[in-house]
């Protein structure tokens, strides 16, 4: 999907508040590690296990039973 930065800049226009952080830490951290642009897109279609795994993730989370990036953050940066 090509996407030029004023269409990107649409969609970040659009997320709601709550949100915000998540994409810019996204965006800082392909700023500042250009060096993973060769990793390939994965666009291989979900298998069943992927779908299921996805849905208990989900369900997971509106129980409260994940944890909190920023509480793992630090261990992410080192």
């Amino acid at each position: 999907m090509a996407i030029n930065k004023e269409e990107l800049a649409e969609l970040i226009n659009k997320l709601p508040d709550k949100d915000i952080h998540l994409v810019a830490d996204l965006v800082k951290r392909l700023i500042s590690h250009p060096n993973d642009y060769h990793i390939p897109y994965d666009d291989e279609e979900l298998t069943e296990d992927d779908i299921k795994a996805i849905e208990q993730g989900k369900k997971e989370f509106r129980e409260g039973k994940t944890i909190k990036f920023e509480d793992i953050l630090h261990e992410l940066q080192d």
